[in-house]
């Protein structure tokens, strides 16, 4: 295997433990809001912590699909 493409995956591999990071982060915040409430939120940060879960979900989702098509031509 060549430099070029160890130095891709690992990009790859990178990227997807900073995005399911703050998925897991962002959706045990969640979890705990709707669990335990908090009267110091204001109406629109629920949906806008669920809006964020969503888009990091789905560069993660992005990411690995990037990272299985090029691991196909390894």
């Amino acid at each position: 295997m060549n430099i070029k493409k160890i130095q891709t995956m690992d990009m790859h591999i990178q990227k997807i433990i900073f995005y399911s990071t703050y998925v897991d982060c962002l959706s045990r915040l969640i979890q705990e809001l709707i669990e335990n409430g908090n009267s110091n939120l204001k109406p629109n940060d629920l949906p806008n912590l669920t809006a964020l879960l969503s888009k990091f979900s789905l560069r993660l989702k992005v990411c690995c699909s990037k990272m299985e098509r090029d691991w196909e031509f390894l």
